[in-house]
């Protein structure tokens, strides 16, 4: 019995850690491989529920960020990241977003479009012509410290829709 007991322990953990988020920045977009996320035993309405139970507490004003509310089906949301790198250079990454929820019956489907410059990071200088990043060591840590900020946000919101809302 004992032994059970931590196969399916071992089975959880790897389940969990299976599905952590990596988002890489390109020009106008973070993409991810994959960025459809199992929530087993949720269907698509509690899903839509945490997720804008998640929104009250990851933004000031929820009402004033959501650009489209498909009840159950789909949020979009228009807002920024603000990291502060904590280094000199770059001291701090700034960038607009446009962040897609689309829901069915145990997964979520996480995009981000639309990324842009704002006044403190000038995101399209980022790249060259061809889409490859720019070789500069700025570019390089910008872009870590943003793919890094937005892959650890997708993994808590994930974290959050699979707990709930208990606390």
């Amino acid at each position: 019995m004992k032994k059970l007991l931590l196969l399916f322990s071992l089975m959880a953990i790897t389940t969990v850690n299976a599905q952590k988020s990596y988002y890489k920045a390109v020009p106008k977009q973070l993409i991810a491989e994959n960025n459809i996320f199992e929530v087993s035993g949720r269907n698509a309405s509690e899903l839509y529920k945490l997720t804008r139970s998640w929104m009250t507490v990851q933004y000031t004003n929820p009402q004033k960020v959501i650009m489209f509310d498909d009840e159950n089906r789909s949020i979009i949301v228009k807002h920024f990241f603000d990291i502060d790198t904590k280094v000199s250079n770059p001291n701090k990454v700034k960038v607009n977003y446009n962040l897609q929820f689309d829901f069915k019956d145990e997964k979520v489907r996480i995009t981000f479009t639309n990324i842009e410059d704002t006044r403190n990071t000038k995101y399209s200088d980022f790249f060259n012509d061809d889409g490859t990043p720019k070789e500069s060591k700025y570019v390089k840590k910008s872009l870590e410290f943003l793919e890094s900020y937005v892959s650890k946000f997708v993994d808590e919101y994930v974290t959050y829709l699979q707990k709930g809302a208990d606390w």
